[in-house]
């Protein structure tokens, strides 16, 4: 009942403010601009600021509105009437000015707020509104305003009212009020809901609910103006607005990514983390330089509006499929979303308007849907607990039950425990033996592959051999037949030349035939000569003539019979050396005919022999081949023995942990028959106490 009589004097507060302000006037009227920056006077005042706006070099323009044609300027003077009155301390209130300003009455500077720069950037120090002091003769009277910003937004973007400055000052303390206390309840929720995630050890929506809340009401804090309006400090409540800005959005998303579940959405689990990191840099960037971290707002804007409506539309998708949770989060999370868009946009100029923000309803109702949220999970899970209760309860009578059993089933486990102890010790000596004897067969094993190993290489070195012999036998093979086709030819060669030889004989007897014609003939001639010379003495000198012609003749055929007899006497030697030559070759066609038939039985022989190493060849591959599987079967048998024994081993040490384990059981067993005799007891007794009580 406290919390909504609060909360409703915060929802009445700017009604009492606005009747507390009754005596303070608007300034909407009358506005006039001009682009650009003056020249600077001696004095160090802009020369436009003695001028009182009237000029044609100031146009008229309408208030809370940017001045068509900025292009690239970055400065700007606005002209306001200040209206009729009488107040004792006159004031101009402001509600937003983008960014940096000057304001001047009759030529003096009466007001700053930021660093203006005209060769560079100028600083932002103030989000909220500005109260500036007028001098008593400013009614009626214009007030300059001098403004730079390098930002796109420019120019006065809310309420523009003179008043009273103590009346100004109230009004926007009252109307601050709600959103500064609405902060603080904010803030507590978070400590709450910190403190809740200590104790509890749960960080899951506890944290990102306290980090949530814990931004929404540092900013609510900020942008309430109480800092400016009762402490004097804008510059803080500015710090405080954009260090809680940058902790809401991953507040948020975490919260609903632990919202959908964990294993679904993981995009979304990632995405809320890379705008943590952005938001955790400016936030510190807050604390280390205020003017930077301003200028970052609007990227910050440009990321965090599309972001937040992410975070609506997975909520309302997860609402429409029937998630209670998301029912309840969408509700506060879409009146955050609608209030939070209308109070950022006019910060930066995308949205105007003269009227108050009412983002803090927006933040409580948000806060409210979380604790709704976290409410429903802890009833869910006090459900649950409750129904663990009950199942501890019938674990108890189970528990019970089971302890009767161990009761009577203990006895027999230990005599089982020692029936099994005694198999074990059999069990290990009998392995033990057979581990030794493995050992010894692992030994032999290794000793008959160390032979089938030496056996395996003289194979191979056999192997080879009997390959080389038959490559041997195959190229003697040829060269016989080689040698038999070189041996017929020289046979047909001799028997040709016998023949020749024999033909050279005949031809021989027929010269010998005409040699001897022609000594018949020189014979004749001879006798002739003789006739011829008898007849030429006969007939005296007549005769001479003849007589020398008959001497030529017997000259002639004396020679001629000298040369048959030289011609007998070579066709004779001839005849003799051609029977000789013919004998020869016949006997050398004998030979030839013999060394044949010899060649021909030493091919056949050595055909023999290649089949013979040919068929040793195969055998002696065979047998390497087979000592070869021999030697793979004997390492393949040691491995197995190798693998058997470590087998034993392994065999050997679990029979002996077995061994361990039995004695551990039987030792169980007897502690189990105390357990179940206590447990007894004491349910005996709780059961003798429970009609007492």
């Amino acid at each position: 009942m406290r919390l909504l009589a609060l909360l409703l004097v915060f929802a009445l507060a700017p009604a009492a403010a606005h009747a507390a302000t009754r005596s303070v006037l608007p300034a909407m009227s009358g506005w006039r601009y001009r682009w650009g920056d003056g020249p600077q006077r001696p004095d160090g005042t802009p020369a436009w600021a003695h001028e009182t706006g009237d000029s044609a070099d100031w146009q008229p323009v309408d208030a809370l509105k940017e001045p068509p044609g900025r292009g690239k300027n970055t400065f700007l003077w606005l002209s306001i009437p200040v209206p009729q009155g009488t107040w004792p301390e006159p004031a101009l209130f402001l509600g937003g000015v983008a960014t940096a300003f000057e304001a001047y009455a009759q030529g003096e500077r009466i007001y700053t707020s930021g660093t203006l720069a005209p060769d560079g950037r100028e600083a932002m120090d103030n989000m909220s509104w500005h109260l500036v002091p007028l001098p008593p003769t400013a009614p009626g009277q214009r007030v300059l305003l001098r403004i730079q910003s390098s930002r796109p937004a420019i120019g006065v973007s809310r309420g523009s009212r003179v008043g009273s400055h103590h009346e100004l000052l109230d009004a926007q303390t009252r109307t601050g009020l709600g959103t500064f206390f609405m902060g603080l309840l904010i803030l507590v929720i978070a400590a709450v809901s910190g403190g809740a995630a200590v104790v509890r050890r749960e960080a899951r929506m506890l944290v990102p609910m306290a980090l949530f809340c814990a931004g929404s009401g540092v900013m609510l804090l900020g942008s309430s103006g109480l800092f400016s309006s009762l402490w004097g400090d804008p510059s803080l409540g500015t710090r405080l607005t954009l260090l809680g800005s940058y902790c809401i959005l991953p507040g948020l998303a975490w919260f609903v990514s632990d919202m959908v579940g964990e294993g679904r959405m993981r995009w979304l689990r990632r995405g809320a983390a890379v705008v943590s990191v952005p938001a955790a840099i400016q936030a510190v960037l807050v604390l280390v330089e205020p003017s930077a971290a301003m200028g970052l707002m609007a990227p910050f804007i440009f990321y965090s509006v599309p972001a937040m409506l992410v975070c609506v539309g997975i909520v309302l998708v997860e609402a429409w499929r029937g998630n209670a949770d998301a029912r309840i989060l969408s509700v506060g999370l879409g009146l955050l979303s609608i209030a939070l868009v209308l109070g950022i946009l006019p910060l930066i100029g995308l949205l105007r308007t003269g009227g108050g923000t009412q983002v803090h309803w927006g933040f409580l109702a948000l806060v409210l849907s979380l604790v709704g949220v976290v409410g429903r999970r802890s009833a869910l899970l006090v459900q649950a607990l409750a129904g663990h209760t009950r199942q501890l309860e019938e674990r108890r009578v189970e528990v019970r039950q089971l302890a009767e059993r161990m009761g009577s089933g203990s006895g027999e486990l230990a005599a089982v425990a020692q029936q099994l102890r005694t198999t074990v010790e059999e069990q290990t000596s009998g392995i033990s033996r057979q581990a030794t004897a493995l050992q010894q067969l692992e030994q032999t094993v290794e000793e008959i592959r160390q032979g089938s190993h030496v056996t395996a290489d003289k194979a191979r070195l056999l192997a080879a051999s009997a390959e080389t012999a038959e490559e041997v036998g195959r190229e003697g093979g040829a060269a016989l037949e080689r040698t038999l086709v070189d041996l017929a030819a020289i046979r047909a060669e001799v028997s040709e030349m016998a023949s020749r030889i024999l033909s050279l004989d005949t031809r021989t007897r027929e010269i010998s035939g005409i040699v001897d014609a022609v000594k018949t003939l020189a014979d004749q001639s001879n006798m002739l000569a003789i006739n011829a010379a008898i007849e030429a003495v006969r007939n005296g000198d007549s005769g001479k003539g003849f007589g020398v012609v008959a001497r030529e003749m017997r000259s002639l055929a004396d020679q001629s019979i000298q040369a048959t007899h030289r011609i007998r006497e070579v066709l004779d030697g001839l005849g003799v050396s051609v029977r000789e030559t013919a004998t020869l070759s016949e006997q050398g066609v004998l030979r030839v005919r013999g060394s044949l038939d010899a060649v021909r039985t030493s091919g056949v022989q050595l055909q023999k022999l290649s089949g013979i190493i040919s068929d040793t060849s195969s055998n002696v591959r065979q047998i390497s081949a087979a000592v070869a599987q021999q030697d793979v079967g004997t390492h393949q048998i040691a491995q197995a023995i190798q693998e058997l024994s470590g087998q034993m081993q392994r065999t050997l040490k679990v029979v002996e942990e077995t061994r361990t384990v039995t004695h551990s059981v039987q030792t169980l067993a007897e502690s189990m028959a105390d357990v179940a005799e206590k447990a007894l007891r004491s349910d005996a007794l709780e059961a003798r106490e429970q009609p007492a009580r």
